[in-house]
């Protein structure tokens, strides 16, 4: 799950001990975060004891709610001790078969690794609660239903292979094998992985688990009992595909796992800006479509390496993107923006924030080149 930047340049053996490494930090980034939430939680306190005795008293319900923030961290370290136990790429967790330097317990994790385990904890809502509906409706309704239009229920959609990458929580790439397609979700972010893993695979049924998204969240607040809202997932069943379901996972960066023309479509949602060269991932697409397939798309271009000067990156403006899309080959079909989404957002917050992002469709023509 290491850099593609690197891959090339390392022995076999130091490419398996990064790898073991960036497993290791990302356990132990779950496995931190009830310390590093509840560290949050005594900075609070220590400034409110240091408050004057009549400023303590305008906030009678203070510690109370932060015994409250303390007990829904400690329901989120329930469910991230989960991921941190889970191994389904079956790197080994503890022993000597993993460096000490990558083992949970050498050091702090970073606070990069950090921010990804709050992120994580909102991206469960984003895909997997009632709360997220909205959100996944936005960005995901119109990916399924264009998906649907271009394969009506008619067609023998077993048939039809769609890869997802930048898959996330999978919630996408679930509904497109729920709809009847042979669906891949490809994802290379180890926490997106090991979450996703648990919440397909660990317990059929529905609102299970509970999951408090805000409790990290301290400013922009309306009322106390905001921060405190309990969401549960998951709200549809991810055992609840048909018996002839072809869905998968891939593990990886997106770049590297495929090859040759192999998908019938590829389904992009909120990813082509996780690119630090944009090209590269335009350039893929069209490479692993089969002759007449399409490439859907939706999302901003936040790209996610602008502020990296360690490594190259371009940053398109959508114009030149377009160009780009038809110089590679594609016909583009249809052009819709801007669609306002946000992502990951508290409903409930005074702070909102909504992309204007683009949603089209693009086809690679049937007599191109297999």
């Amino acid at each position: 799950m290491s850099g593609a930047t690197e891959r090339g340049r390392l022995s076999d053996e130091e490419e398996n001990r990064l790898e073991q490494e960036h497993f290791a930090a990302v356990m132990a980034s779950f496995r931190y975060y009830r310390q590093h939430a509840y560290a949050r939680l005594d900075r609070s306190l220590t400034s409110y004891h240091r408050l004057p005795p009549r400023h303590q008293a305008l906030v009678p319900g203070f510690l109370a709610h932060t015994a409250s923030l303390r007990a829904a961290v400690d329901s989120n370290a329930e469910l991230a001790a989960r991921f941190a136990d889970c191994s389904p790429f079956g790197e080994p967790q503890d022993g000597d078969n993993v460096p000490h330097a990558a083992r949970p317990e050498a050091e702090r994790p970073r606070e990069m690794d950090m921010d990804k385990v709050y992120t994580t904890l909102k991206q469960l809502v984003r895909d997997w609660a009632a709360e997220g509906r909205a959100e996944r409706d936005q960005c995901y309704g119109p990916v399924l239903a264009e998906l649907a239009r271009l394969f009506p229920s008619g067609t023998e959609r077993a048939a039809v292979r769609v890869c997802v990458p930048g898959a996330g929580l999978a919630r996408l790439v679930f509904e497109v094998a729920r709809l009847g397609f042979e669906a891949q979700g490809n994802e290379w972010s180890v926490h997106m992985l090991l979450a996703s893993h648990v919440v397909l695979n660990s317990q059929p049924g529905t609102l299970h688990t509970p999951v408090y998204p805000w409790a990290h969240i301290f400013t922009n607040n309306y009322a106390a009992a905001d921060q405190l809202q309990r969401c549960l997932i998951p709200d549809t069943d991810p055992y609840d595909l048909p018996e002839t379901a072809k869905f998968s996972m891939a593990a990886g960066d997106f770049l590297e796992i495929y090859s040759g023309p192999e998908w019938d479509c590829v389904a992009t949602c909120f990813f082509i800006d996780t690119a630090r060269i944009v090209i590269d991932y335009i350039e893929k697409i069209y490479e692993i479509l089969r002759p007449g397939g399409y490439w859907i798309n939706f999302g901003p271009l936040l790209y996610h390496f602008d502020d990296n000067m360690e490594a190259p990156s371009i940053e398109l403006p959508f114009d030149q993107v377009r160009e780009i899309i038809t110089a590679a080959g594609f016909e583009m079909l249809a052009e819709d923006y801007p669609r306002p989404c946000g992502y990951i957002s508290n409903p409930r917050s005074m702070y909102q924030m909504s992309y204007n992002c683009v949603f089209f469709t693009a086809r690679k023509p049937l007599d191109a080149a297999a």
